[in-house]
């Protein structure tokens, strides 16, 4: 070689240790990274629902956050809807909530419902008042059966 003959050979750096075993350590860690934290339920946004039986579960009364809203609606398990303005039917609802929007423009909605009504029915009617201009629907989902424990003024009866 060209070192040879001048017996350069001495005078040249070692060549360095090997330090492959970092880059598959690298390796490992990136593909963690993706395993950890690209789950399905950090990354999805909703709860895939499979049952017609799905309910919300219950909290307990001191943990309920209360919402004002400008506009109520109340549904009740029958199906049926109510409104300042009394009984509406499914279809005079969207009438109903365009002239509130209308007296109104960003007006929040709050809609009240009872444990029986269905997930689906809750969604289309705040799904209808997004579309027509409410900027935010709240729900309120009332308890199956009140727990007289939870009120404030029950007294204790003594046998």
């Amino acid at each position: 070689m060209i070192t040879r003959p001048l017996d350069l050979n001495y005078r040249l750096r070692p060549p360095p240790r090997s330090f492959d075993w970092v880059h598959y350590v690298n390796l490992v860690l990136i593909v963690m990274f993706f395993v950890f934290f690209g789950s399905r339920f950090i990354l999805s946004p909703a709860i895939v629902v499979e049952s017609k039986d799905f309910r919300l579960p219950p909290r307990p009364a001191d943990r309920i956050s209360y919402v004002a809203g400008a506009t109520v609606i109340s549904i009740k398990a029958n199906g049926q809807i109510f409104t300042d303005t009394g009984l509406v039917s499914p279809s005079q609802l969207e009438n109903w909530l365009a002239e509130k929007i209308k007296n109104a423009p960003g007006a929040s909605l709050l809609v009240r419902a009872d444990a029986a009504v269905t997930i689906e029915e809750i969604a289309r009617i705040s799904d209808l008042a997004r579309d027509i201009g409410f900027t935010q629907v709240s729900t309120l989902i009332a308890p199956e059966k009140p727990d007289p424990a939870l009120h404030l003024n029950a007294t204790p009866v003594d046998p």
